[in-house]
């Protein structure tokens, strides 16, 4: 092979096919970094579990139990885990106006304050 061959041969190898291979690694690792670092995003898996919340809620206040009695402690729980939301505080809020509980058992009276709290907690809450 003459000189000019082996000059040609030298300028592809080290002027495109090694750089080339060594960007690639180098946006491999840069890629894998930032995956790293990077928190998954929750916001589909609360979307999705803030409607299922939601619908389980709807539900509970539009059909009694067996037994036509209100499910005090369920109620209870689903008001309580609305705090976990705070993107979607108006949805919420606009929610809670709706439900009046005029009841006096031990458990319409937890409700009663629940309702006060989370609201409260709500409205307390910055814009973000």
């Amino acid at each position: 092979m003459t000189t000019f061959e082996w000059t040609v041969i030298g300028l592809i190898l080290f002027g495109m096919v090694i750089p080339f291979w060594v960007m690639t690694v180098f946006a491999i690792i840069l890629a894998e970094q930032a995956r790293k670092q990077a928190k998954p995003s929750d916001r589909p898996i609360k979307v999705h579990d803030y409607s299922k919340l939601m619908t389980a809620f709807d539900e509970l206040l539009h059909q009694p139990n067996k037994n036509g009695k209100f499910n005090g402690p369920t109620m209870v729980a689903y008001i309580r885990e609305l705090r976990e939301y705070p993107q979607y505080r108006d949805a919420t809020l606009l929610f809670l106006e709706e439900i009046s509980i005029t009841g006096s058992n031990e458990f319409d009276e937890v409700c009663k304050t629940e309702l006060k709290s989370i609201e409260t907690h709500l409205l307390g809450l910055n814009d973000e």
